[in-house]
């Protein structure tokens, strides 16, 4: 089964710090952009275009420390996830398969089920880091790399239970193969990871065509043990795990890290060949 490469370089990067003010709220893990739309996606009778939402949540193991979501290389955490079609000319009523997908040079293909697939890269770059994920026997079973699964649009991760039915997009007991680089180093660029949340349509000669994508805020991945942090200078707190704090959207201080233009992605994604 073929996978077509039409991804863009890039997605919209999170700015690492915002200013926190009024209207933040308290989370406890990384959060994610809004979902960017690679390809346009109609009905069978082309009569609505579909608008896609990604809802991705992150379970357990990282922490806020010196501003920046962080965890330890060994640490097992879980990304779940929704989808939602949002109809643009009318009410959606049936928003499930099949649909139609444009893709490439106009070329309109049947999508005949979507999927959610999870990855990794270097924040500002489109070079890919490895997930692993564990069998519930954990590091004394076998490690895979973590695969698509089939989902059926459905709403916000509120609206269904958890990974127990084919709404959602499950992906347990998830680590990072390798730590950023410059972990603590005051003379060098820490470098930072994201998540990225895929959605995927599968059409009916079997290929795959990246539909939409959100990538989660940076994130930094130690590979060292909490003490080797715990300066002196407190640079790295790892003392305050249950204060979590997400800053809210609507901070206006931004720094290198600032979103990119939806927009400039979207006519990168079409000038990439399909």
């Amino acid at each position: 089964m073929s996978t077509a490469g039409n991804k863009p370089s890039s997605l919209p990067l999170i700015q690492r710090r915002r200013t926190v003010g009024h209207g933040s709220r308290l989370d406890s893990d990384p959060f994610f952009v809004e979902a960017v739309q690679y390809k346009d996606l109609f009905s069978m009778d082309q009569s609505n275009k579909y608008k896609v939402r990604i809802f991705p949540q992150i379970d357990r193991g990282f922490f806020l420390s010196d501003n920046d979501w962080t965890c330890y290389r060994r640490n097992y955490f879980q990304v779940s996830s929704t989808f939602s079609l949002i109809g643009m000319s009318a009410p959606v009523t049936d928003p499930e398969c099949p649909c139609l997908v444009v893709d490439g040079e106009q070329t309109v293909r049947t999508v005949v089920r979507f999927l959610v697939g999870i990855s990794a890269q270097i924040s500002g770059s489109d070079k890919k880091i490895e997930l692993v994920q564990h069998t519930p026997k954990r590091d004394k079973g076998p490690q895979t790399t973590p695969h698509a699964q089939p989902v059926r649009a459905s709403g916000s991760m509120h609206s269904t239970a958890i990974g127990i039915n084919s709404n959602t997009a499950c992906f347990e007991r998830l680590q990072f193969k390798t730590a950023t680089a410059n972990n603590g180093k005051r003379r060098a660029a820490q470098q930072y990871y994201v998540l990225v949340v895929e959605l995927f349509g599968e059409c009916d000669d079997g290929s795959r065509v990246l539909i939409a994508a959100s990538a989660s805020s940076p994130i930094v991945v130690r590979g060292r043990s909490p003490g080797h942090y715990a300066d002196g200078s407190n640079r790295r707190n790892t003392s305050g795990h249950g204060t979590k704090i997400t800053p809210s959207y609507s901070a206006t201080t931004f720094d290198r890290y600032a979103l990119s233009s939806h927009a400039a992605l979207r006519t990168a994604s079409n000038m990439l060949p399909s």
